[in-house]
């Protein structure tokens, strides 16, 4: 037999072997969203800010199954593991009752790692945790001794989704409610009164690193999602109203940070051979 006829099977039976098999789904989706936001920050003032809120988010979520290669012919809605990883960027323009003004921003990385436990014929429940990654800050516009100040942190927490499927207008929708909590992490934090010139040009960095815990850190996420199929069950419409929060107390500063945001988003489902 020649080479090129022994190559020619070969990938015969490959791309016959890869058909045979039931692909798995990967969703990537994306939101912008519009919203309101509260904020309170006693390092730079003693007033509450709120303002108007922008949040972009995307993220991709695909099915897991340690019994690998076995995964390759799992179909997704059998998939007991599922593991999720979401981006956000959210900035807030606020306005204090003297009328002084404050920009915030906020970059968040986290892997949601979830198990099935409850599978019925309209809804499922899931379970897990997750890894969460995060910083920004907030900036006074209006000169002070402490303009600025700093958020850095690593959580650890639990996530729970659950999902409700319905039949509107011959179209197969899915309500969905994912809710985390943060329970320990890590976080920065200067001193009450400590200048930012203190930490970084003087080094005067001891007791700026925080373990973090539900009693100094209260860090939570809501989203309330509704998906409407477009073309082929390919591709959904996503319809969301997300509340996020964060409220800690570090060496006597405290801050609060709440938005609630409605988006509009898209996602698109892919195949894995």
């Amino acid at each position: 037999m020649k080479l090129s006829h022994f190559l020619l099977i070969a990938m015969f039976s490959l791309s016959w072997n890869a058909a045979a098999q039931t692909p798995v789904l990967k969703s990537f989706d994306w939101q912008m969203g519009v919203g309101s936001g509260y904020i309170y920050d006693d390092y730079l003032s003693p007033l509450p800010y709120q303002g108007n809120s922008l949040l972009f988010s995307c993220g991709t979520t695909k099915p897991l199954n340690w019994s690998i290669p076995d995964s390759l012919s799992l179909p997704f809605k059998e998939a007991k593991w599922s593991n999720q990883v979401q981006f956000s960027l959210n900035t807030v323009y606020g306005k204090s009752p003297a009328g002084s003004r404050l920009l915030h921003g906020n970059v968040d990385f986290r892997d949601n790692l979830m198990r099935q436990l409850i599978d019925q014929q309209n809804w499922s429940v899931s379970l897990g945790g997750f890894l969460a990654l995060g910083g920004g800050g907030r900036y006074c516009l209006v000169n002070g001794n402490n303009p600025a100040s700093l958020d850095v942190y690593l959580d650890l927490g639990i996530t729970g989704l659950t999902d409700y499927r319905f039949n509107l207008w011959n179209k197969p929708m899915k309500l969905s409610y994912q809710g985390s909590f943060s329970l320990s992490g890590i976080a920065f934090s200067p001193e009450y009164a400590e200048s930012y010139y203190e930490i970084f040009y003087l080094g005067n960095k001891e007791n700026v690193l925080k373990y973090t815990q539900p009693f100094n850190n209260e860090h939570w996420r809501q989203l309330l999602s509704l998906q409407i199929p477009l073309s082929k069950r390919k591709s959904s419409l996503r319809l969301n109203i997300q509340n996020d929060g964060h409220i800690t107390l570090y060496n006597n500063i405290r801050t609060r940070v709440m938005t609630t945001h409605f988006s509009v988003g898209y996602i698109r489902y892919f195949n894995i051979l």
